[in-house]
């Protein structure tokens, strides 16, 4: 689980006059803290996989997926534990962050970046970019960090360039969250902490709205314009992404593990696990064991 799950505000600092911050968190330095900062984040995740939380979006993560993290977007990657544990292969995340000006104030505004602005600006939502674009991507990350002053740039912008190309980029968060409101809220935040302690317990909605010091009409109102998704559908999905995540490595039958994950009959779970993944639990344990 999330160490915390209160989104806090991260500050983010290096060293030098560099434009950007290019940096790989390794083994226990890996956070699955919720938090949200004001730099843009170009993030590599390598030997791990788990459950990602971007806004809204809730989503496994595996090997060497790559996404582009906007300012102020809430996000958190929860680690397995039998990849924290692993000491000869520990998870990277390989990690760049700049501000969205960070080639000056004004130049983001001139005719030839302006698809570079947009995707800065698309990335507000979440952008998980493609296979066909990670593979062409990723040396060029692995190159950034023995690359040197000018030629660091260049590298990154040609990264960016890349990551405007037609079908490069999945958005995870399909209308533009308000960020900083809703990193920021502490209903939001209070609600998320409950979620994520209790998912696998029978949760009312009453009980959350309570949380909330809110109604449970004006919470469901409330939670829906914060999120663009009703409360059930975030609280599925989470659920769902744990429901793979232990079908993957549990040794547990899919009836225990679809009744550990929260849900209150097996039909049901079958049901929203085919609805959200394409597949049954039984071809997906298939699917993942070939």
């Amino acid at each position: 689980m999330l160490k915390t799950a209160k989104p806090s505000f991260k500050h983010v600092s290096w060293s030098g006059n560099s434009c950007f911050n290019a940096k790989i968190d390794c083994g226990e330095n890996l956070s699955n803290a919720w938090h949200y900062h004001p730099e843009i984040e170009l993030i590599l995740i390598k030997n791990s996989e788990g459950t990602r939380i971007i806004g809204t979006s809730v989503e496994n993560f595996k090997n060497n997926d790559l996404l582009l993290i906007g300012k102020n977007l809430p996000h958190a990657f929860l680690h397995e534990e039998r990849f924290l544990q692993n000491k000869d292969n520990p998870p990277e995340a390989m990690v760049l962050q700049f501000h969205e000006n960070f080639l000056g104030s004004d130049t983001l505004l001139r005719p030839e970046f302006r698809e570079i602005q947009q995707l800065l600006s698309t990335a507000c939502q979440g952008l998980f970019v493609e296979d066909h674009a990670r593979t062409r991507i990723i040396p060029m990350i692995e190159k950034i960090f023995e690359a040197v002053s000018l030629d660091r740039i260049i590298i990154l912008l040609n990264i960016l360039k890349i990551l405007t190309e037609r079908n490069t980029c999945r958005t995870l968060i399909k209308t533009e969250p308000v960020h900083a409101k809703y990193a920021e809220d502490p209903r939001i935040t209070s609600i998320l902490d409950y979620t994520y302690a209790n998912y696998d317990e029978h949760i009312r909605i009453d009980d959350v709205a309570k949380i909330a010091n809110l109604t449970r009409e004006s919470f469901c109102r409330y939670f829906k314009t914060s999120t663009n998704k009703t409360y059930l559908e975030f609280l599925t999905a989470f659920r769902i992404s744990k429901a793979c995540n232990m079908i993957k490595y549990d040794q547990r039958s899919i009836k225990e593990i679809g009744y550990s994950c929260g849900f209150d009959s097996l039909s049901n779970f079958y049901y929203q696990f085919r609805r959200i993944m394409k597949l049954s639990p039984l071809e997906f344990k298939r699917e993942n064991q070939h």
